[in-house]
């Protein structure tokens, strides 16, 4: 017993060496939050993030800081001190990528968090990397003594053409990397050796490095004052905008080397501040409104009808039937939604054609043109449009079909020989309608007076011999009227027809019995309400489709089978419609709907071409719609051999797990991570090829420093089981 009282006490405290842990008491930001309980351990503007979405809870007011935005130092992706070698055309430019087991030349940001990066080969007549060259991600440290930041580096060497090195896009306000040459005896660098490292951005480009070889003597031309060192380069590239790092490169030579590390991006930035901080659906403004609680997910507003309002605040309910008005689309009830209901509080209005305030069901003039609508209807015009005016040429407000004297000159249209012009109404005495002639003294029409004497003698006098024989007689006390119907014979086309007296168009037919007084084809009654003359044979309606039936009567004046009322180009028959509003009818127009898709685009991509709120499906924007897209997602694999046609950011699932190889960790799917297969040699591609371990230690025989025969493996805890060990052989010699 008092072996074990002895040996407790020993153990405990191994234990607590082996498990100490250090209790933090930072503040990196200076906002007065440890670093262990601040969210935001690099900002001082914020410190909570209460439901962890990256917003903060709040944002001190006014608050700005500058932070590294993006950055690498070439730890996340893959290398293993091997040499590259590319296996494509060294005559061909092109982008180079990894192979299994090699550096990494290139890396996809989805595969940890430091920038990505894709590399550019030129070919300039060499072997290019097809060699073998150390290339890509290195470890490494022979050469450089040590990484700037962690432990790998990039490296660029043995071009044997030219490489640009290009970063991921960035905005930002600063920059900073680190730079290594490697030196060498003699004239290492020459002519044809260059380094330019660039920033492109938007706007204009700013260069940091722009060196050559030398020409002839051996001081490495414009490489001597970064060989052998680490040199760090910052620029300003605020005002550049979106853009890449780039490093350029071009040597044929392994010990015309290259290294960069620890490049970096800086911003000043600010936070914006979380408006649903509990991140429960509701805003942290309507919950307190609400009376819940804004920081407790929990603790949500009753919203019994699921409008989005809580009970607490929800609004008026007009109509009454039970759905309140900012979610009822029909506020009053009367089967006309709010959104096309001009009166939407109203149920006994909802249009106003004349947008005058007043609806149409109490609206006297719909239209708004000053005709009454039931005047407008006695003058057969359409009440609801503007553009149907009745005819009334005195503009006396009587329309011509109703008004009895279209000219208002005292004369009634049945008895007016021009009875649209105010000026004429009778035949002269050559039966001209307003011609002036008249008879002279002499009894000729327009004759001359001077040559006669009237029938009292008396030189160009005015007395007449009247129609009973007398001269200068009363007329009005006698006359000849055979058939008594007003007109005295002589100016009687039928004298002996009570029922005419006048012949217009001498046809034969007493204007009375005349249903086309003029003769122009065009009955009396149609020229009236056409607003022509009846009485003139040159003033006929207008009919502009030629179908009998004049414009101002007819419903479809250009004939083509679309009323005026609906016809967007009423005088135009090949055009009737124009679905876009561009003023180009949909016969004519080659994209009816306005979407910028041609119609027989749109049919041949199962679209409606006729619906500008329907487009076809194009995934990748490059124009083509996915239907006729033999890549949808324009990541450069065909969609039959894409195992994700819909998703550019991936096209291969190796071990068919419904996860694309570029985001899942172990593509194989032998339980082993791609990485992790990666460093040990064997193929994160192979399911059959998994890395060997041969003490079974759980440590791959790659990266395994310690085989079982080795009696020196105790690092970590195999040190304090050691020390434990020799503990309990000290406690047994005593006893």
């Amino acid at each position: 017993m008092n072996k074990y009282r002895l040996l407790k006490p020993i153990l405990i405290v191994v234990m607590l060496l082996a498990s100490a842990n250090m209790v933090s008491a930072n503040d990196a930001d200076g906002d007065g939050t440890d670093d262990l309980y601040d969210d935001f351990p690099n900002d001082p503007c914020a410190d909570t993030d209460t439901d962890g979405d990256g917003l903060p809870d709040t944002v001190v007011s006014g608050c700005s800081s500058s932070s590294v935005i993006a950055y690498t130092s070439f730890e996340d992706p893959f290398t293993n001190g091997a040499k590259y070698y590319d296996t494509g055309n060294q005559s061909l430019s092109r982008y180079l990528w990894n192979n299994a087991n090699e550096p990494h030349v290139a890396h996809n940001q989805t595969t940890g968090s430091e920038m990505g990066f894709s590399l550019f080969y030129r070919s300039t007549g060499g072997v290019g990397l097809t060699d073998g060259d150390f290339f890509g991600t290195a470890n490494y440290t022979g050469t450089v003594g040590n990484y700037t930041e962690g432990s790998q580096g990039y490296q660029m060497g043995d071009v044997d053409g030219a490489t640009t090195l290009t970063l991921d896009s960035v905005n930002a306000d600063s920059m900073t990397l680190d730079i290594f040459v490697q030196g060498g005896s003699g004239n290492s660098y020459e002519s044809s050796d260059n380094l330019v490292i660039r920033f492109v951005g938007a706007s204009s480009t700013v260069e940091l490095v722009n060196v050559t070889g030398a020409t002839g003597g051996s001081n490495n031309g414009g490489f001597a004052t970064y060989m052998g060192v680490w040199t760090s380069f910052s620029a300003d590239i605020s005002s550049l905008g979106l853009g890449n790092l780039e490093i350029e490169f071009t040597s044929n030579s392994q010990t015309e080397s290259v290294y960069i590390d620890n490049v970096a991006f800086t911003s000043s930035s600010q936070l914006v501040e979380d408006t649903d901080d509990d991140n429960d659906g509701w805003d942290d403004v309507d919950e307190g409104a609400c009376g819940t609680d804004p920081l407790d997910s929990n603790d949500v507003p009753s919203d019994s009808n699921a409008n989005g309002v809580c009970d607490a605040i929800e609004g008026d309910d007009f109509d009454g039937d039970g759905i309140p008005n900012d979610s009822d689309p029909d506020d009053d009830n009367d089967g006309y939604d709010d959104d096309y209901d001009a009166f939407p509080l109203d149920p006994t209005e909802w249009d106003d054609a004349d947008g005058d305030g007043i609806g149409s069901n109490a609206d006297t003039d719909d239209d708004g043109d000053g005709w009454a609508d039931l005047e407008e209807a006695d003058c057969l015009t359409d009440a609801s449009s503007a553009f149907s005016v009745p005819a009334d040429h005195d503009g006396d407000w009587v329309c011509d079909i109703v008004d009895a004297d279209d000219d208002d000159d005292g004369v009634d249209d049945d008895n007016d020989c021009a009875p649209y012009d105010a000026s004429i109404s009778s035949l002269d005495c050559n039966g001209v309608c307003g011609g002036g002639s008249s008879l002279d003294a002499c009894g000729v029409c327009d004759g001359d007076d001077s040559t006669c004497s009237d029938c009292a003698g008396v030189p160009n006098g005015d007395a007449v011999i009247d129609a009973c024989g007398v001269c200068g007689g009363d007329q009005s006390t006698c006359g000849i009227d055979s058939d008594e119907d007003g007109v005295n014979d002589d100016d009687d086309a039928f004298p002996s027809d009570p029922s005419e007296w006048a012949d217009t168009d001498g046809d034969g037919v007493g204007d009375n019995a005349d249903t086309d007084d003029d003769g122009d084809g065009w009955p009396d009654q149609v020229e009236d309400a056409c607003g022509s003359q009846l009485l003139d044979s040159s003033s006929v309606p207008v009919d502009s489709d030629g179908d009998g039936d004049c414009d101002a009567l007819d419903s479809d004046d250009d004939g083509d089978g679309v009323v005026d009322s609906d016809d967007a180009f009423p005088s135009d028959p090949s055009e009737w419609a124009d679905t876009d509003g561009d003023g180009i009818g949909n016969n004519a127009d080659g994209d009816d709907d306005g979407d910028g898709w041609g119609d027989t685009t749109e049919s041949e991509c199962d679209s409606d071409p006729m619906n500008g709120e329907v487009s076809p499906e194009d995934i990748d924007g490059d124009g083509a719609c996915d239907i006729q897209d033999p890549d949808d997602d324009g990541d450069g694999v065909a969609d039959g051999d894409d195992a994700f046609p819909l998703d550019k950011a991936e096209w291969l699932d190796t071990d068919g797990d419904g996860l694309g190889d570029n985001s899942d960790q172990d593509d194989d799917g032998d339980q082993f991570t791609d990485e992790y297969e990666s460093e040990c040699m064997s193929d994160p591609l192979d399911p059959d090829s998994s890395p060997s371990d041969s003490d079974g230690d759980g440590i791959c025989d790659e990266m395994d420093v310690f085989d079982d025969n080795d009696t020196n493996d105790t690092p970590g805890f195999g040190l304090i089981s050691a020390i434990s060990v020799l503990s309990l052989a000290a406690l047994a010699r005593r006893e």
